[in-house]
């Protein structure tokens, strides 16, 4: 099998350089642009991520759009072309990278510098690319490097945790994957005022970090973006996968070795603070979450999963939180964070007008489902 997937891998690798061969000889058709991920650091150091894309594949559908629309412009977002061997520099300050796009389009930068807190920027430019017939062109790369007075930071998973996707129900998400359009996405009601009040912990300045981690594609990283500006979900630092063929893997990454690498990569950055873990019943994230506690120890806070599953993976779920509760660490595995909220509300990390904000949220969605089905 492992032979298998290195000879697709290679094939797969070949097409993109023939390809990109092509673009050189005879110029490119479409704007190519550099688009940074939001990143992050630490007061010596920063960790930026991107892709060099064709434009058209980043269009934006309209509201109006139907299955139809959408289909295409997730196709077209797969299937463009990567651009490889793309010349990217990324500069803060006095100091400059260079990086070279890899066979997916993927550049990846590490700079040692010293830098402020809070929400920084650096310049990526997108230098130079096979076929090049266009001039260099310079965007804004987002980084995060939490304040020194942070006392935690929330590592939150995206899929049926901030945003409503099915993915316990197959039929249903192929709907949702498809969905190209932010504006009719659905979030999970109280969760954005929960994720604001988390990262003031009773202070009006912005001071604990949220990160996010998901399985899904980095190509819809920019959706996914949009979605959480809309919906009032405080920005911070993604880690997505890369869907394609490598030496290890057929499609994309397993979800437990995606989310187990990131969570211990976030948490060995910085080694000072602990954090609450939030996701969803409807893959593994309480297996996932309760290693790391095993692995972490008191760095974690708390560990909160939405139930989206059928009643044997709850019964799964609440044995696997057994373990947590032994630990001393908040466990809670409900149809909406409320619970998690009060409990939050009662250790000091939200405010009790936060709490109130939190229920009127879900109440108030409550009320709408109940009405919506009862119909006019």
């Amino acid at each position: 099998m492992s032979f298998l997937r290195r000879a697709a891998s290679k094939a797969d690798d070949w097409i993109d350089s023939l390809r990109s061969e092509a673009r050189r000889r005879e110029g490119q058709d479409e704007r190519i642009i550099v688009v940074p991920y939001r990143g992050f650091g630490t007061s010596g150091k920063i960790w930026l991520r991107g892709s060099v894309v064709e434009e058209s594949t980043l269009e934006k559908p309209s509201i109006q759009g139907g299955l139809l629309e959408d289909l295409y412009i997730t196709l077209q977002r797969f299937l463009a072309e990567e651009i490889m061997e793309a010349t990217v520099t990324v500069r803060y300050g006095d100091v400059t990278t260079t990086c070279t796009t890899d066979t997916d389009g993927f550049f990846y930068a590490e700079l040692d510098v010293q830098t402020a807190e809070g929400w920084q920027e650096a310049t990526v430019t997108l230098e130079d690319f096979p076929g090049r017939t266009q001039a260099p062109h310079s965007v804004a790369g987002e980084f995060l490097v939490p304040s020194a007075d942070a006392r935690f930071g929330i590592i939150s998973d995206i899929d049926d945790t901030i945003i409503r996707t099915g993915i316990a129900a197959p039929l249903q998400n192929i709907r949702t994957v498809v969905e190209s359009d932010p504006e009719a996405r659905v979030a999970f009601p109280g969760l954005a005022p929960l994720y604001r009040a988390l990262q003031r912990e009773g202070a009006e300045p912005v001071v604990n970090p949220v990160f996010y981690v998901s399985s899904g594609s980095w190509k819809l990283y920019d959706l996914i973006v949009r979605f959480k500006a809309l919906n009032g979900i405080p920005r911070g630092p993604m880690f997505m996968d890369d869907w394609g063929l490598d030496e290890t893997r057929w499609f994309k990454s397993s979800h437990g070795k995606h989310k187990t690498g990131t969570i211990n990569r976030i948490m060995a950055t910085y080694p000072d603070l602990g954090f609450i873990l939030v996701g969803d019943s409807g893959q593994h994230d309480a297996e996932i979450y309760v290693e790391a506690l095993h692995k972490h120890g008191d760095r974690i806070k708390a560990i909160w999963i939405r139930d989206v599953s059928d009643d044997l993976r709850d019964a799964k779920v609440q044995e696997i939180f057994s373990a947590a509760r032994q630990a001393g660490v908040p466990a809670f595995a409900e149809e909406d964070l409320l619970q998690a909220a009060i409990d939050a509300e009662t250790r000091g990390w939200i405010r009790p007008d936060d709490l109130v904000a939190v229920r009127a949220e879900i109440d108030a969605a409550a009320v709408t489902v109940k009405r919506d089905q009862v119909g006019p």
